[in-house]
C-alpha cells in the first residue's frame, strides 16, 4: 500500500510541475505580447491638418515641431504634445480707468493663431496654458494703457483711435510669444451707473440748450423776414405812388365801369360828375 501510495504522488508531483511549467510559459508570451503592443503604439505618431505636434525628449529635453503626417518617435522617452494652430476667439472683460481716472469696463473679443514654426518655443516657455498665462493677461495690460491716453468723454467719441491702440500694443505684446493677433473687436464700452447718469444729465442739458438756441435763432429769422417783408410792400407803395396819375385812375374807373350810370336820389335826370383833368 504504501509502494503505490508513493508512486502516485510522485506521478502528480511531475504532472504539477509539467501544469506549472505550462502556465509561466503561458504568462511570459502574454506579458511579452502587451509589451510589443505598447512599443508598436508607442513608436508612431499622427499629426492632423491645422494642427501641430511638439515632441519632448526627457533624456535632453529637447523638442520639435511636427505639422500634418505620421512620424516616428522612441518610445517612453519622447512624449507628443498637439496644438491647434487655426484661428482662435477669446471673449475678455477688462476693467481699467480713463486718463481722468473713471472707471472704464471694456468687452474685447480676439481673433488669433499660433505661429506653427514655433510652437515647440511656445511649449517650452510658457506651456499648453499660454491663454490664461499670456494672453488674458496681455489684453488687460493693453486694455488699460491704451484707455489712460484718453479722457473719458473722448473714449466713446474717439472709439476707432482707442481700439487702434489696444490692437497695436496687445500685437506687440503676443508677438513676444509667437502668438498673432490677427482682428480685435471692441464689442462694448460702458463706465459706473453714477458717471452714466451725470453723462446723461449733461446731454439733456446740452439739448435744452441747442433747442433754445434754434428757437432764438428761428425767431430772429421770423423778424427778419416780417421787416423784409414791410420794406418790400412800403417800396411797392411808394412805387404805385410815384407812377400813378389822373389818367390811370380814369382808364380803371372806365375799365370797371359796366355801362350803366349810377341812380341818386336827385333823381334819373341828374347829371353824372366824371372825373376830369384839372386846369
Amino acid at each position: 500500500m504504501m509502494a503505490g501510495t508513493g508512486k502516485e504522488n510522485l506521478i502528480n508531483q511531475l504532472k504539477g510541475a509539467k501544469e506549472s511549467g505550462g502556465l509561466k510559459k503561458y504568462v511570459s508570451f502574454l506579458a511579452l505580447a502587451i509589451f510589443a503592443l505598447l512599443v508598436g503604439c508607442g513608436t508612431f505618431f499622427t499629426v492632423g491638418a491645422g494642427v501641430v505636434g511638439v515632441t519632448f525628449n526627457t533624456i535632453t529635453g529637447s523638442t520639435a515641431a511636427f505639422s500634418q503626417g505620421t512620424y516616428f518617435k522612441i518610445p517612453f522617452v519622447e512624449s507628443v504634445v498637439k496644438f491647434d494652430v487655426k484661428t482662435q476667439r477669446e471673449d475678455i472683460k477688462a476693467d481699467s480707468a480713463s486718463k481722468d481716472l473713471q472707471k472704464v469696463h471694456v468687452h474685447v473679443v480676439i481673433n488669433y493663431h499660433l505661429d506653427y514654426k514655433k510652437v515647440n518655443d511656445l511649449y517650452v516657455k510658457v506651456g499648453r496654458d499660454f491663454v490664461e498665462k499670456i494672453i488674458h493677461p496681455a489684453v488687460n495690460e493693453s486694455v488699460k494703457a491704451s484707455t489712460a491716453q484718453f479722457p473719458v468723454e473722448e473714449i466713446i467719441v474717439k472709439r476707432e483711435s482707442v481700439k487702434e491702440m489696444i490692437e497695436n500694443v496687445l500685437k506687440e505684446r503676443l508677438a513676444k510669444y509667437h502668438i498673432i493677433l490677427e482682428s480685435i473687436n471692441l464689442v462694448n464700452i460702458s463706465f459706473d451707473e453714477e458717471f452714466n447718469k451725470v453723462v446723461e444729465q449733461k446731454q439733456i442739458e446740452e439739448q435744452k440748450i441747442k433747442t433754445a438756441e434754434y428757437r432764438k435763432k428761428q425767431a430772429e429769422q421770423n423778424k427778419l423776414t416780417a421787416i423784409l417783408e414791410a420794406e418790400a410792400e412800403a417800396k411797392k407803395q411808394d412805387l404805385l405812388r410815384q407812377t400813378i396819375s389822373k389818367d390811370t385812375i380814369m382808364m380803371k374807373w372806365i375799365e370797371k365801369w359796366n355801362g350803366q350810370l349810377p341812380t341818386y336820389m336827385m333823381g334819373e335826370n341828374a347829371m353824372i360828375m366824371v372825373p376830369g383833368k384839372g386846369k
